[in-house]
């Protein structure tokens, strides 16, 4: 617990260190798209903030922060749900003037929200990939660059992924202690709130849905779908309400903006640095990790650590615009495969981790924070032989315990060393950011 607690106030820390200046708020538009949505709704109740869509009518064009929004009324382009959770955020600060929204407001929620993920990660993989696992999943969590620049910034993704965590902890209970009411029902409620955040997020009833059914549970699985579209009936029955001419052209619109059937493939090899190319390792080597474990056949870390992951890049396939897929990390699989590289001082698993993982953490970490690390092509080979070379020798001579405790002390301290590194290059993003 006390682990837990330090990781996750490290996390908290990481994620507030600079957030009101990196990434630049002019970076991802969508954080004053959700901010004014919903303060204007909350002040006029009318949706007034941007868009670019040609479904509406008019566009009023508005000079703010260097950059020109077109503005629109009755603003549809998403469900209302987080536009309102910032918007009312801002509302609570005192902001009633939608030009004084400033990006020290907008993105206290989201730091909080993925602040909260860490501990829910913890929660979820410790069922299903043990305790060290999930600790070591909620660790890289905390403090990989990726997910610290990503939990800065008011996208959905940030309480979408509470949403989807809770619904998971909630259906292992429900499969568990069967009969009991409140985890059905806070199930349900995610179910019904995930499309409301945004459309893909009805991915959440799905992956309930589908673990359910597997386990037996078809009237449960039955209700779950039945919740989530619920929620997407709730987001038509607000386009209704507000305009429903104008929502079935946005509509119209959203549905003819995807390009392809490539989205899937970029939210899994997408770069996370909110337009600029932040690349992270460790998002890779999770996926790598997922698939290891469905090769090694656990049917319970199957369902509720791949199948989430693996639906929801479906639901990216099916819904999203290959060119605006933003990552938002899934990195239990990370931390379990992190620690299958130790405990079994496994030579590929390492070097996979020291490619993938130990590069993220080392770039900018022992570069400094304004140019990248570039060692001679001698010195990094002698570095990675110091943490590959004792699991070789523990291959040859694998009954002996003096390698075998030489090759996990090298492997656990490389790792103690990554995440020296992702510590270090999250406090100095502000100087990473701008270099991009």
């Amino acid at each position: 617990m006390l682990a837990l607690l330090a990781v996750s106030a490290l996390a908290l820390a990481l994620r507030f260190h600079g957030y009101a200046s990196t990434p630049p708020f002019t970076d991802d538009a969508d954080e004053l798209n959700f901010a004014w949505g919903g303060l204007n709704l909350i002040l006029i109740h009318d949706a007034y903030t941007w868009s670019y869509f040609s479904a509406y009518p008019s566009h009023t064009v508005l000079s703010a922060n260097g950059t020109v929004y077109p503005l629109v009324h009755h603003w549809l382009d998403h469900p209302p749900l987080f536009s309102l959770v910032i918007g009312g955020w801002v509302w609570l600060t005192g902001v009633r003037d939608m030009l004084a929204v400033t990006a020290a407001q907008v993105r206290v929620p989201p730091v909080l929200f993925s602040t909260l993920t860490v501990p829910l990660a913890h929660v979820l993989g410790r069922r299903f990939l043990g305790t060290p696992g999930g600790l070591c999943a909620a660790a890289l969590l905390a403090t990989s660059p990726g997910a610290v620049l990503l939990g800065r910034v008011a996208e959905a993704e940030s309480l979408l992924a509470i949403v989807l965590l809770v619904a998971l902890i909630m259906t292992a209970r429900v499969l568990r202690l069967p009969g009991t009411t409140w985890p059905v029902l806070v199930l349900l409620a995610c179910c019904v709130v995930a499309p409301l955040l945004k459309v893909p997020g009805v991915a959440v009833a799905g992956i309930s849905a589908v673990i359910l059914a597997v386990s037996g549970s078809w009237r449960l699985a039955g209700a779950a779908l039945a919740a989530g579209v619920t929620g997407l009936l709730v987001y038509v029955v607000y386009g209704a309400m507000v305009d429903w001419n104008l929502f079935v052209r946005v509509w119209a619109e959203q549905a003819g903006n995807r390009l392809g059937v490539l989205s899937a493939i970029q939210f899994v090899s997408a770069p996370a640095g909110v337009n600029r190319d932040l690349l992270d390792g460790w998002w890779l080597l999770g996926w790598i990790g997922l698939g290891t474990l469905v090769a090694r056949g656990r049917r319970q870390a199957e369902l509720f650590v791949v199948w989430p992951a693996v639906a929801y890049a479906a639901a990216m396939l099916v819904l999203a615009n290959q060119r605006q897929v933003a990552q938002y990390g899934w990195y239990l699989a990370t931390g379990w495969l992190v620690l299958e590289a130790v405990r079994r001082r496994s030579l590929v698993l390492l070097t996979v981790l020291l490619a993938l993982g130990g590069a993220t953490a080392t770039n900018w970490w022992l570069g400094g924070p304004d140019e990248a690390w570039v060692p001679e092509p001698v010195g990094l080979s002698v570095l990675i032989a110091i943490v590959l070379a004792p699991a070789l020798l523990s291959m040859w001579r694998p009954a002996d315990p003096l390698y075998r405790w030489w090759a996990r002390g090298a492997a656990a301290a490389a790792v103690v060393v990554m995440l020296v590194g992702n510590t270090v290059e999250s406090a100095w993003l502000d100087r990473v950011f701008g270099r991009l």
